[in-house]
Parts: C-alpha cells; structure tokens; sequence
C-alpha cells in the first residue's frame, strides 16, 4: 500500500496513542513554535492518513485537502481534527490595557 513520505510505522504506532499523539501536537505548537493548523499538516501524515480519517469519520480527499493547503478549516472543523490528540482550540477576544 502506498504511504506518503512521511509516513514512519514506529511513529504511526505511537500516534495511536492519545496522551503520545497530544504531547507530540503540543510540542510543535508550543516548542516550535507553529500554528495549530500547520501542526496538523505534520502530524496527520506521521498518524496515517487513513488512520486520521477513520478516528474523526471524515472523507480522506477532504483530509488531503486541507493536507496540501487547498482547505481551510473553521473553528468547528479544526476541533473535530483535534479530537485524535484530545485537544481543542479557543478564541479568547481580550481588552488590551
């Protein structure tokens, strides 16, 4: 079966578990740093596609989209992506002093 380049089986293994899959989301965003979205685009091919697909029950060519920066995602959209590593996005509109 074809894999993208990305693709690591140990990883893949790995990124099935939620707590692993978490931190390694969250050291990209927090550690790199990067935005939330492109976090996404790496780490959704170390997962596996398929897998990804599977575990949020959306269509693997929307995946692919957004993968290759022709979709973006809406707030509602983004969260279900982040259900996978446990995590949500917030927007927070705070008065600057």
């Amino acid at each position: 079966m074809y894999r993208n380049n990305a693709y690591d089986e140990d990883l893949a293994k790995e990124m099935q578990d939620t707590e692993f899959a978490q931190q390694y989301l969250l050291n990209l965003v927090e550690d790199e740093p990067m935005p939330v979205e492109e976090a996404l685009r790496m780490a959704i091919p170390r997962m596996g596609v398929a897998e990804f697909s599977r575990k949020i029950k959306k269509s693997k060519t929307d995946i692919d989209k957004f993968l290759r920066g022709e979709r973006n995602l809406k707030p509602e959209t983004l969260n279900e992506y982040l259900v996978p590593f446990n995590l949500r996005v917030k927007v927070i509109l705070e008065k600057v002093a």
